[in-house]
């Protein structure tokens, strides 16, 4: 039996701990064009927190440095985030952003074949290492493997009924 999962509207947010909340807020400004919105420091949570949003997309990053930071920096080998990925509607956009970062200095792969997916990608660091991407995906290949799946679905619960 198939549930209902509630909507989501593409919109997002993702909290990233930093170890400089100005140098990390001057990053995502420079290179992706965020603005600062807010500041809060809540009560004995340890943190400044700093929310920038993308006007174009509405997405935000909420920047948060500790009271007492660790000096490591990010590694994707340890448990928790592996990378934040940003999707463009076009191929082509791919090629403006690897222009646009190279205008601001920002190292990058340069627009790669994705490995694991049907797309391309540019790959970048921040600078407290954390791994971001760019990806486009060729959404007709998801489409038709999220079909393949779905009529996969159907068959076995007509298999299943037939019993």
């Amino acid at each position: 039996m198939m549930r209902h999962v509630p909507r989501l509207n593409g919109r997002n947010h993702v909290n990233l701990t930093v170890r400089d909340l100005d140098r990390s807020t001057e990053w995502y400004c420079r290179v992706m064009d965020f603005t600062p919105v807010r500041d809060a420091t809540p009560a004995e949570s340890g943190f400044t927190f700093r929310t920038l949003v993308h006007r174009g997309s509405l997405s935000s990053i909420v920047l948060g440095q500790a009271n007492e930071p660790d000096p490591a920096p990010f590694d994707e080998r340890r448990v928790g985030l592996h990378h934040l990925g940003y999707h463009v509607p076009e191929l082509a956009d791919l090629g403006q952003w690897a222009d646009h970062l190279d205008a601001v200095g920002a190292e990058h792969s340069g627009v790669r074949e994705l490995f694991l997916e049907a797309g391309y990608g540019i790959w970048l660091r921040d600078p407290d290492n954390i791994w971001l991407e760019f990806y486009w995906l060729n959404a007709d290949y998801f489409m038709n493997r999220l079909r393949q799946q779905r009529r996969a679905e159907r068959a076995a619960r007509a298999a299943d009924d037939a019993r």
